[in-house]
C-alpha cells in the first residue's frame, strides 16, 4: 500500500533545498529501498561512481551491489535506522546513525548486526543522491553509534 502522505512530504522535503530534513528523507528513501530489495529505486538514489565500504572491510561499487540484490545473493530482512546526526556543507550532506540490519548474503543469514554508518549525499539536480556509504560494526548505544 502506498502512503501518500509519505510520498508527498518526501516530495515536499526534497523540494525545500539541500536541508537536514531533505536530507534524512533521502536517506529514509534509501533504508526503505533496501528493506524492499527494490533495485529500481536505488538506481535512482545511489550515483553512478556509489561506492560502500564494508564494516568487514574493502568496497564494492553500485553495480556489483545492485546484481547482488537483483540475483538473491544479497537480500534484507531489516534495515533500522536511529539516532542520526545530519551535518549539512553546502551541497553536501552526511547523515551518520546507528543501523541494524538483517538479511542473507551468498546463502548464510546475518540478523541484527549493529552498525554505525555514515551516508554521504550530494544535492544533484533538485534532490539528494548517496555518493558513498560507509559502515563499522558499532556496540554502542542505538542513540551514539
Amino acid at each position: 500500500m502506498i502512503n501518500f502522505a509519505l510520498v508527498a512530504a518526501l516530495a515536499i522535503a526534497d523540494a525545500a533545498g539541500p536541508t537536514q530534513q531533505s536530507a534524512l528523507a533521502a536517506d529514509d528513501r534509501i533504508s526503505r529501498a533496501l528493506l524492499a530489495n527494490d533495485t529500481a529505486t536505488l538506481r535512482r538514489l545511489l550515483a553512478d561512481d556509489w561506492i560502500v565500504v564494508s564494516a568487514q572491510g574493502g568496497y564494492d561499487g553500485r553495480d556489483d551491489i545492485l546484481q547482488a540484490i537483483d540475483t538473491g545473493v544479497w537480500t534484507h530482512t531489516q534495515v533500522t535506522t536511529s539516532g542520526p546526526r545530519v551535518v549539512i556543507y553546502g551541497t553536501t550532506a552526511l547523515v551518520t546513525e546507528h543501523a541494524t540490519v538483517s538479511g542473507m548474503s551468498h546463502g548464510k543469514p546475518y540478523t541484527n548486526i549493529q552498525e554505525c554508518q555514515t551516508d554521504v549525499l550530494v544535492w544533484k539536480d533538485g534532490g539528494w543522491v548517496s555518493e558513498l556509504l560507509h559502515e563499522s560494526y558499532s556496540t554502542h548505544a542505538q542513540t551514539n553509534c
